[in-house]
This record gives structure tokens, sequence and C-alpha cells, in this order.
């Protein structure tokens, strides 16, 4: 029984010397701040301030700090988000918005699949048999498909198996951006306009905490990676990749396309409005909108691969505070990624190869959401500290009374 008291004294000393080689700046073991299990509900204060809350908080956990990489980080958006130590994972939705490319229709080879297939993926998002319907719902978030300018009739699609349809067409598709401005203003503002509806229903209607933002559109890596050029200054060596498996014929040919479509907009302003007007595409434009909406709402954006990106890149540009609301799902396959993570500063969490788009790796990324939240009901060092002396203490009082029994 001695021997059990001095490893449970060696335990403790050793927790304290292990957290003081890992720790960042002064011990937290006196720290004011509450346990997460004891502060509930959302509190004032400013998004910097709570985000220092929730590093000193994790920085004072039984772990070396930074020890859980990303996840950390995903916890400290989290609460200062949502302005707590006891932040939500969910209820979470997953915003499609689809639409077609006049790009694709002006040069087939961009992409290997025709334009109409836009609209079977979104008939097949709305009856919830898609790859990111599937996996929405195995993730346990709500889905919603927007039509915000697909080439073909879809009017009579409706949702089924849960998922709400949005009609909120504004064109049959894009223009050609190198022959003309991809979108006009009124295109381009109604397609933001849309976004902002989309998150803000899902927000207040839904109660969504966590809104999940992806696309599709057939020949939209081209445009994204046109436009990422554009806010970004990189090549199109540098941005195009093979997106839904061109090969090295149809590789060029998007590079062309890209090359001629800057050298069209070269006197447009470098601006990111003009820019998205003259390059983006109307899904994306829609995205951007949604992700100026969602700080209004208290909401968390998990950003989906590269297009999706590409968006959340021209929304930062356009107002730099979103950025601090986004998490970013997936390390997208796409050449332009690199650019993309430089760009926006980010690390996405899973690096699986995907190229899906749909918003795929945003509901993959779903769980890891809950884990960051998770994160913050975990022992805090002091405490578990706090156990080990007890327990030693309770060791040593046993074998005192032991050696006095032996002693009578």
């Amino acid at each position: 029984m001695l021997h059990c008291a001095a490893a449970a004294s060696v335990v403790a000393c050793a927790l304290h010397w292990w957290w003081s080689r890992h720790r960042r700046g002064p011990p937290f073991l006196s720290s004011p701040l509450r346990s997460p299990r004891t502060t509930a509900g959302h509190s004032a204060g400013g998004f910097e301030m709570w985000a220092g809350h929730a590093r000193a908080e994790l920085d004072a956990k039984a772990k070396p700090v930074g020890s859980l990489g990303t996840l950390e980080e995903w916890a400290v958006t989290l609460c200062a988000v949502q302005r707590t130590l006891s932040p939500k994972a969910g209820p979470a939705s997953l915003m499609v918005f689809c639409a077609d490319h006049g790009l694709k229709q002006a040069h087939a080879g961009v992409s290997p699949y025709p334009h109409d297939v836009t609209a079977h993926i979104f008939r097949a998002l709305a009856e919830g048999s898609a790859a990111a319907a599937v996996l929405a719902e195995m993730c346990g978030a709500h889905l919603t498909v927007c039509d915000v300018g697909i080439a073909s009739d879809v009017r009579r699609v409706v949702g089924s198996n849960g998922v709400r349809v949005c009609h909120e067409k504004i064109a049959h598709g894009s223009r050609d951006l190198v022959a003309h401005e991809a979108l006009d203003d009124k295109m381009l503002d109604l397609a933001l306009r849309a976004g902002k509806r989309v998150a803000a229903y899902e927000a207040l209607t839904r109660g969504a905490l966590i809104l999940c933002v992806g696309e599709v559109g057939i020949g939209n890596t081209t445009t994204a990676a046109a436009l990422l050029c554009a806010l970004s200054g990189a090549s199109p060596s540098e941005c195009v990749g093979r997106g839904t498996g061109v090969d090295d014929v149809g590789l060029e040919l998007k590079r062309e396309v890209v090359r001629m479509a800057l050298s069209r907009h070269a006197a447009v302003e470098k601006e990111p409005r003009a820019l998205l007007a003259a390059l983006g595409g109307l899904e994306i434009a829609a995205m951007v909108g949604a992700y100026l909406e969602a700080p209004k709402h208290g909401c968390v954006v998990l950003v989906d691969g590269f297009i999706a990106s590409v968006a959340a890149l021209a929304a930062v540009q356009m107002e730099p505070t979103c950025r601090r609301h986004m998490l970013f799902a997936t390390r997208s396959a796409e050449r332009g990624m690199q650019i993309l993570s430089t760009a926006l500063n980010v690390r996405p969490a899973l690096d699986m190869g995907l190229r899906l788009g749909e918003g795929s790796g945003a509901a993959l990324a779903l769980p890891l959401v809950r884990a960051a939240a998770a994160l913050m009901g975990m022992a805090r060092l002091d405490e578990v500290l706090a156990a080990g002396s007890k327990a030693a203490s309770g060791v040593q009082f046993e074998e005192l009374e032991e050696v006095q029994d032996c002693m009578i």
C-alpha cells in the first residue's frame, strides 16, 4: 500500500511536469474562467474576447497545449461565434446551390459531362438519393437544395424525404465569360440575395447554428479557377485542375479558356464584386451571399471544397469579418486548393482526395464539428491534479491505519 501512495504522488508530479513543459504562457490553475460544464447560454462580449477565453480554457485542459490541432481551432471558433464556453454543434443545415455556365455551352470540352447533368443531380438531391443527400442524412444535417440558374426547366421538382427545394432561378445559366461578363449587375444582385435568403431561412426558421455550403454546376471548376486567378493574382497553371476528370487535352482547354477570360476582363476593376460579376457564376454568387448573411445570425459556416472556397475568398474580400465564422472542411484535389489555403490562411480538416462538390465534404466534416464542441467539456488539468492528490491522500491515510493496527 505504501507503494501505491508513492505511485499516486509520482503520477501527480508527472502530470504537473508534463503540463508545464507544454504550456503556453502562465498557468491557468487559478483561471477565473468557469468550467464549461457550469457556463451556460450566450453571454455578452465580442468575438475576440470569447476567442481568448476559449483558448485559455483549452490551454488549461489536461493535454499538451495545441495537441489537438485544427480541432482546437474549430472549438475556439464555435465558442467565439456563439459567445459561450459550452458551444453547440447543431442543428446543422446543408445548403446546395445549383446553376449552369455559359462557358460550358461555348467550350464543351471543359467538362466531360453535358450541362443537363446539373438538372439531373438537382433532382437526385431533391429526392434524397444523391451523394450529398445520403451523407447529410447520415451526419444529421437538414438538406436544402436551391436552383439559382439551372439551364433546364426544373420548376416542378419538389423535395422528398425531408429535403427542402428552393426555386430561385435568376437565369438559365450564366453567360460565356470569355465573350461577356458572366453576370450583369442585376443577375449578381439577385444571386447574392438568393443566397442570403436561404441562409437566413435556415438560421431563423430551422434554428441552424451550423451552415454547410456546397454547389452543383457542370463546368464550374473552370469558372472558379478563373475567379481565383483574378482574386489572388495567381496564374492559370497554378489554379486550373482536372475538375470532374478531364484528360490532358481537356485540361489544356480549361487553361486556355481561363487565359482568354482573364485577358477579356483585364480592365475590370480589381475589386471582388466586379470580379465576381465578370468571372463568377450564379451558384458561386449565391454562396457568397450565404457567407455574408451567416454572421448576422450567429452561425458558423462549414465550407466545402474548391468552388465553395473560391466563393469564400470572394466573400472575405468583400467583408473580411465573415472569415472568422468559417470552418474549412476539405482540401480538395483541385490544383488551386493550395493557392486558396494560403490566401485564406486555412488548414482544411479532411484530405481525402475529394472532388465531388455538392457540399459532400462539408457534410463529412460535421462529426468533427461535434468533436470540437465536445472538447470544451473535457477535464482541466487542475481538476486532474486535484483528483490525483485526493487519491494519493486517501491511500496514505488507509496505509497509516493499517500500520497502527499492526502496532496494537
